[in-house]
């Protein structure tokens, strides 16, 4: 059985690795010094030569017969390591072992010298798997090993890894490999293989490799399994399922123009042909971006040949501005939908048929000119009628005012016009011109303004008539406020004061909790400041809330309120409020005053 090429062509030399120039500079330059950390991160996207890079160092640190710091891979101790038999060097599969009870048996051991090598190497593959017990158990070892050993943790998702880890450990970022160092490569071995391939396949896998190298030496390996000689591109997209370059094309023109019929005929002739869905949606991707790359003035960085730039311009013109960039979001979201158990075809079909109505429904109308505004004449019937009653009012002063209504609270709407024409014809048509203005200014005055409410409430007769509308007031600062007041009402009054009759203890202990705040609304009610006080009375109608009138066994008093009467038992009451109650054996006591 054949060795994959990836493996067959494992970088051997630190000079070896593929576009990972400043890491191998830095490692070898450590190496010749003696001067190597006690521990490295190797963080980056699979297949850019984290574990290559830790095989080489750990020959490098034992190798009997080194070479300007590169491994001479031909002494005892490098054909060990090489042939994976050395005891010494162990690679352990942190997804497989990321408990405590592994980390535990490693802390153990590390303290044992190396058995027929100079130091002890630790290649922890995919360090991030390993859980926070794990890390714990661990992290004093990796902080201070012993000096025989050397720990090396690779991993495609460094923040995963905790803060503690990251602070004690040398850490190394691999990039994502170039295409062209990657076609490069890839022609080597190729030649390396004996093996006819063009120049343009092995672009077109270098592409698909997407800075993999290893992903990229994988595709080749399958192009060249197909037989053909010379492998070809035709070659290379069956092999790899790519779909057609006309078809992907057609696909993202549609989409631009809103063609949803025209984007699905694309969608059907790919797989139709037999592209697999992921590469499709990458391919579409690919020119989704540089499409957008091109509209936003910076065509270089999409890396395009001829066709392909000339193909991203028209579509970067067709298309409204942003489009390309939900594009990419669409087609991202089709790709991890992919890793479920889920209709591939169907995915990208919903995809690209959002895209369609997307564009389609963004299209902006031929010739879009905006409604004029409306005339000034049209909108002014309801000023003269408002003009032509605001007069009618008596003007402020102590007696007529206790006859107007209260005004509406503020968040009741103004009537509408057709409703303030149908009483009051065309008579007020004159007075239109003069007070238009000032009546319209003051509609719907806030409840804060005690001058909109008449003059300020001075006597017993003025609060109550005016109660509900205090009650308003208060609901819309405090609506628990509100609700204990509609259970009270003023039984004494006097300029500058307020006396508020509470039924039972539980509404005095409200109010008296509340008293700044009632204070403070009672006087923006009133227009001046104003002395609230509490006192319990005992009702005998329950609801007394705005209620000016006295109830049937209530005595009046000479200044209009109500003669307070003896604290009734609170079973009886709501025995009389509720007649014909199943309450018959329990009594009900308050002791809100003991």
């Amino acid at each position: 059985m054949s060795t994959a090429l990836y493996r067959r062509y494992r970088s051997a030399r630190f000079a070896d690795l593929i576009g990972q120039e400043h890491i191998a500079q830095t490692m070898l330059n450590e190496v010749r010094a003696g001067s190597l950390a006690h521990a490295y991160l190797f963080a980056g996207i699979r297949g850019t030569g984290k574990t290559s890079t830790a095989r080489i160092l750990a020959r490098a640190v034992n190798c009997l017969d080194p070479r300007d710091g590169e491994p001479c891979n031909e002494c005892a101790a490098c054909v060990e390591i090489l042939g994976g038999g050395a005891v010494d060097v162990l690679e352990i599969d942190a997804a497989s072992n990321r408990g405590i009870d592994e980390m535990r048996d490693l802390r153990d051991k590390v303290k044992f010298l190396p058995a027929s090598l100079r130091r002890k190497v630790y290649i922890i593959d995919e360090a991030h798997m390993l859980t926070t017990e794990a890390w714990n158990a661990f992290l004093k070892t990796l902080e201070e090993p012993p000096p025989h050993v050397l720990f090396v943790l690779a991993t495609t998702e460094p923040h995963k890894v905790p803060e503690t880890v990251r602070s004690r450990v040398q850490r190394f970022d691999f990039r994502r490999v170039d295409r062209a160092a990657i076609a490069r490569h890839l022609a080597r071995i190729a030649a390396a293989e004996d093996a006819a391939v063009d120049e343009v396949a092995l672009d077109l896998v270098a592409r698909a490799g997407q800075g993999s190298v290893r992903d990229a030496l994988s595709l080749l390996d399958q192009a060249l399994a197909s037989g053909e000689r010379p492998v070809t591109v035709a070659t290379v997209r069956r092999a790899l399922g790519l779909a057609d370059p006309a078809v992907v094309r057609d696909l993202l023109t549609s989409l631009a123009s809103g063609d949803a019929a025209g984007a699905m005929r694309a969608v059907n002739a790919a797989f139709e042909a037999g592209a697999d869905s992921r590469q499709l949606l990458r391919e579409a991707a690919r020119l989704a971006r540089a499409a957008e790359l091109v509209a936003i003035g910076y065509a270089e960085g999409a890396e395009l040949g001829a066709d392909d730039e000339a193909l991203c311009r028209e579509l970067a013109t067709v298309a409204r501005p942003g489009y390309w960039v939900e594009a990419l979001d669409r087609f991202a979201e089709a790709e991890a939908n992919l890793r479920q158990q889920v209709d591939a075809r169907l995915t990208v079909e919903v995809a690209v048929l959002r895209l369609a109505h997307s564009s389609a429904t963004a299209t902006p109308p031929a010739a879009p000119v905006p409604a004029p505004p409306p005339p000034r004449a049209a909108t002014p019937p309801a000023p003269p009628q408002r003009a032509a009653v605001a007069p009618a009012s008596p003007p402020p002063g102590p007696g007529p005012a206790l006859a107007v209504p209260p005004a509406p609270p503020a968040s009741r709407s103004a009537p509408s016009p057709a409703a303030q024409t149908a009483p009051e014809p065309a008579a007020p048509a004159p007075a239109a011109p003069e007070p238009p203005v000032a009546p319209v200014r003051h509609v719907d005055p806030p409840p804060s303004a005690g001058t909109a409410m008449g003059p300020p409430p001075a006597e017993l007769a003025d609060w109550l008539a005016r109660w509900p509308s205090l009650i308003d007031l208060v609901k819309s600062r405090d609506v628990m406020l509100a609700g204990v007041l509609r259970d009270c009402k003023p039984i004494d009054a006097a300029p500058g004061r307020l006396v508020i009759g509470t039924p039972f203890g539980f509404h005095r202990e409200q109010l008296d909790t509340r008293r700044e705040k009632l204070a403070r609304a009672v006087a923006d009610f009133a227009g001046s400041p104003v002395t609230v006080e509490t006192d319990h009375v005992a009702q005998s109608q329950p609801g007394a809330g705005g209620d000016a009138t006295a109830g049937p066994d209530d005595e009046a008093t000479p200044n209009g309120g109500e003669q307070a009467s003896p604290p009734q038992d609170p079973t009886q009451a709501v025995l009389g409020t509720f007649p014909g109650s199943r309450i018959t054996g329990s009594r009900l006591r308050d002791h809100a005053h003991d």
